[in-house]
Parts: structure tokens; C-alpha cells; sequence
């Protein structure tokens, strides 16, 4: 129920569902009055904004901190697995006869298909099923690896449903295991919080991050300023960071003076 409450909170403050509220509350409180002209104003205008590429692009350079790694960087280390996390799934796909992951996590799988072919290394997907029933998303990543990208999977962790979790139920399939140093899968947006949180579980870990969405050597465009939908998806996904950090800042914070 817990974590039912933590999506449900996360759909009403993130765009567009806090937006909709700005102008909701506008509408409540009188369309004519100041304050209602100013929620109304203020939600059309965070809608305008947040669907630019222009804002969207610089909010991603704010969680996109990790770089790529080099063909060196991939080669010179010690790493003797790869940890990919899970993204999201897709149920019922008719296509395919049943679940199978959705294009997130279908991105993370191929960049980590990648760094096995070029190392060696086997894979290890992390995630449960945090929305449904049917196989975790690990058991899913795992069948796509093995059939589809050809490359040895060591293990699966399938009971995590958070990016904290992730990194502690994986901490304790990799003691077991007897791993050491992991390259760590994930999006480049999601990638601070990550390792922040593999840190904490005390992970040896080497970012290893994919999908980047921000450029920075893009030059300012007319087109920059008009707004898109898939842009609005950019703009929630790199608040959904930020926020998602600010949130397990404040915990940390809470249970250091707790205890």
C-alpha cells in the first residue's frame, strides 16, 4: 500500500498531473479573482514551459552528470559483472505472446548486451514487479539477453522495487556471489541517484550510463521554444530525479536523527 501511495503522490505533483492542479485550484478559487488568474496563468505557463525542448534540455544537463565511458575506460578495470536495473515493463504484449520489458529497460538491456560483448562479462538485471502480477522485470531482461542479444546472464535479482532497493537486495546477491566490482546499466538521468544509492549499499561500482537525452554542444534553435509532447515526457523524467534525490536525501537525513 505503502509504495501504491508514493506513485499516486508522484502522479499529482509531477507534470502534467501538477499542472493540471495549478489550474484546477485556479478554477476553484474563482476564475476572476487574483488568485485564481494567477494559478490559472501559472499552470498554462509551467505547461509551456516544461514542454520546450530549451528547458527540458537544460533540466536533463542537471541529473545527466555522469559521462559516457571511453572504449579505455571500459577496457582498463577490474569489473567482474554487470548489474543492469529495470526500467518498466510491458504486459500482455500481443506480439510477443505474453510480458515482455518496455523500451526503457530495452535500452538499458542493449547498452549492457554491449559492454558484455566487448569484456566478457556476464549480466546481472535487477528489478521486480512493482505494478502487477507475472514475471519480475528481471526475469524478463534475462529472457531478452539470453534469446535475443546472445549473452550470458550470472544471476537475477527479482524482488526489488526501488532504485534503494535495487542496490541493497543486489549488495547481497553480489556478497553471495562473491563480486566485487560492477559496471553499473541504468539512464543517464537515473544515474546519479543510482550510484548514490549503490554507494550506500557499499557497491564498488563504475557508472555506466546510456540514453542520454541532453546535448550540450546543441546550438539554440527558434524550434527550441516550441513546444512538443515528448518534450513534456523529458521534463517529467529529469524532475522525477531531482525530486527522487531530494526524497532519499531528506530520508537519510531523518533516520541519522532517529537514531
Amino acid at each position: 500500500m505503502g509504495q501504491e501511495i508514493v506513485w499516486v503522490v508522484k502522479a499529482l505533483l509531477l507534470p502534467p498531473g501538477g499542472i493540471i492542479l495549478l489550474g484546477v485550484f485556479g478554477l476553484i478559487m474563482g476564475g476572476r479573482s487574483l488568485a485564481g488568474r494567477f494559478l490559472i496563468t501559472l499552470s498554462l505557463v509551467a505547461l509551456y514551459l516544461f514542454s520546450t525542448p530549451y528547458i527540458a534540455n537544460r533540466m536533463m544537463a542537471e541529473v545527466e552528470t555522469f559521462p559516457a565511458l571511453s572504449p579505455t575506460e571500459i577496457q582498463d578495470n577490474n569489473a567482474e559483472a554487470i548489474v543492469v536495473l529495470g526500467g518498466g515493463r510491458r504486459d500482455d504484449a500481443a506480439e510477443f505472446g505474453g510480458d515482455t520489458v518496455n523500451g526503457l529497460l530495452l535500452e538499458r538491456l542493449r547498452y549492457a548486451a554491449y559492454l558484455s560483448r566487448l569484456t566478457g562479462l556476464p549480466v546481472i538485471p535487477s528489478g521486480g514487479n512493482a505494478h502487477s502480477e507475472g514475471p519480475a522485470e528481471a526475469a524478463l531482461a534475462r529472457r531478452v539477453l539470453e534469446e535475443e542479444f546472445n549473452v550470458p546472464v550470472a544471476a537475477t535479482e527479482e524482488s526489488s522495487r526501488t532504485t534503494w532497493e535495487n542496490a541493497t537486495m543486489t549488495a547481497a546477491l553480489l556478497r553471495r556471489a562473491g563480486i566485487g566490482r560492477v559496471f553499473l546499466v541504468t539512464h543517464a538521468m537515473h544515474m546519479p541517484r543510482s550510484m548514490e544509492m549503490f554507494r550506500r549499499a557499499e557497491i564498488d561500482a563504475i557508472a555506466a550510463p546510456t540514453a542520454f537525452i541532453h546535448n550540450s554542444n546543441s546550438p539554440d534553435l527558434v524550434s527550441d521554444w516550441l513546444p512538443n509532447p515528448k518534450t513534456l515526457w523529458h521534463s517529467y523524467y529529469a524532475l522525477h530525479e531531482l525530486v527522487g534525490s531530494a526524497w532519499y536525501a531528506i530520508r537519510q537525513h531523518w533516520s541519522s536523527l532517529v537514531d
